[in-house]
């Protein structure tokens, strides 16, 4: 059965500032690692502009018991022969977890995992202040998500239609708040 995949939004300090961005697969409903209709995986970088940004998997991902509340988007209908519902991940020391940096991966379990760790996470960016408020655009969790996605479609994963629904998506909270 496909997956509706969804862009998940996180909440930022300040309105203007760039929004968080992650990628949410839901499991099949068929699978006996679905403990509920909510269980899923999450693709996303984390980081900072001053630190660099890092490829994370986590998996299963239950949004709704995240400590960190993000705000579902409708993005693409995903087939299932591109994703492989996760227990866990076994990392480059043999251990199995559940929440894993792309660095630490032994390897990937599908094909959207594949391509995940297939687009480079914007590194440190040069001569950034933190006094001076990051902008939308700045090769951010944004940025790498676009590339993400732009990967997904060159590979037949997901079609061009997709950009529609990308655009819909808030960059910055106050865009958030304006569409509410």
């Amino acid at each position: 059965m496909p997956r509706a995949a969804q862009l998940l939004v996180s909440r930022t300090a300040k309105p203007d500032i760039p929004a968080h961005w992650s990628l949410y697969i839901p499991y099949s409903l068929s699978s006996p690692l679905t403990s509920s209709q909510e269980t899923g995986k999450l693709i996303h970088v984390v980081g900072s502009p001053l630190h660099g940004f890092t490829l994370e998997f986590k998996a299963p991902y239950i949004p709704s018991e995240d400590s960190i509340k993000r705000v579902p988007f409708p993005l693409y209908i995903i087939r299932d022969e591109h994703v492989k519902d996760t227990e866990y991940y076994i990392t480059n020391d043999g251990s199995k977890k559940t929440v894993v940096l792309g660095t630490d991966l032994e390897g990937y379990e599908d094909d959207l995992e594949r391509i995940a760790m297939n687009v480079e996470a914007p590194g440190r960016m040069k001569g950034w202040n933190p006094l001076v408020p990051a902008k939308v655009g700045d090769k951010n969790c944004q940025w790498w998500m676009r590339n993400y996605i732009d990967a997904l479609v060159s590979e037949g994963i997901i079609g061009e239609d997709v950009y529609s629904n990308l655009a819909k998506i808030p960059e910055t909270w106050g865009q958030f708040q304006e569409t509410a």
